[in-house]
């Protein structure tokens, strides 16, 4: 049996720490936080995240108490990039989603059982809705872009999927397994992603998946505006966009503009 204390298990340690500084809204999450969310001792959490700190992979704001990634994450993350990745696939049709609707157009991706924002691009109307930041992270389901990805899993898939989020789903009170199980149902029988002010009051959402050749679902497009621009008739022509804006992007890959998503996710689901 591998010891706790070897190499490798404190590897994993520190990750999971940088993860849940990741997942976290506010990423200011303290030490008795994140030592609690680690199932870890304190003292261990403490000096994991010392030594996190004195190589740049997370900072200490003075007068704040918790932890931030630091630039060597950021500077790491550049270097990870292939040479033709899928933000620069997707930029430019993102953009003309942004143009077509006026609204704010997402991009995200996988990465095991979460979604990490890649790409957001504002529209030109007044009002635009703010709801998610590049590098933001949420559990699969919580919006709608993680809520495509997990509709286009198999049964079996997202079953795995609930089960891995369940703690996760408590930090957010409009979400459960059961309601994202209704709204599974909902998004593959109307084809397409749909948040009428769950996840933000007074915004709606609406996402498609993206596909990478072979079929696997790993990143989706979306847009958020305020609920009163998301009447039925507009919601039917901002589908249409999004569909446009989809296969774009997917014939894009499949004429290698872009590596496989399973680049950039962590556990990719299998191919159905």
């Amino acid at each position: 049996m591998q010891n706790r204390a070897s190499p490798a298990s404190t590897v994993g340690r520190a990750v999971d720490l940088l993860r849940l500084i990741a997942s976290s809204p506010s990423q200011h999450l303290r030490l008795i936080d994140l030592a609690r969310r680690a199932d870890m001792e304190k003292s261990t959490a403490h000096r994991l995240l010392q030594r996190l700190v004195s190589e740049r992979m997370l900072v200490r704001i003075p007068g704040q108490r918790g932890y931030r990634l630091g630039p060597l994450i950021y500077e790491l993350g550049l270097c990870a990039l292939p040479e033709n990745n899928l933000r620069e696939t997707c930029h430019p049709h993102l953009r003309r989603l942004a143009e077509q609707t006026g609204d704010m157009a997402f991009l995200v991706v996988r990465s095991g059982f979460e979604t990490v924002c890649l790409d957001r691009i504002a529209g030109n109307f007044p009002i635009q809705t703010l709801t998610s930041g590049v590098g933001d992270r949420h559990p699969l389901g919580v919006g709608v872009g993680g809520l495509a990805i997990l509709a286009a899993m198999s049964d079996e898939e997202i079953d795995i999927a609930l089960h891995a989020i369940a703690d996760k789903l408590a930090r957010y009170p409009n979400f459960s397994a059961a309601s994202l199980r209704e709204s599974i149902r909902q998004t593959r029988q109307i084809g397409y992603a749909l948040d009428d002010g769950v996840a933000a009051a007074g915004v709606s959402a609406i996402g498609m998946d993206i596909r990478q050749p072979g079929g696997m679902a790993a990143a989706a497009v979306f847009v958020t505006t305020i609920s009163q621009r998301m009447d039925p008739p507009r919601r039917a022509l901002l589908g249409k966009y999004l569909s446009a804006c989809v296969k774009h992007v997917q014939a894009d890959m499949s004429r290698g503009a872009a590596g496989p998503l399973s680049r950039y996710c962590a556990d990719p689901p299998q191919s159905r």
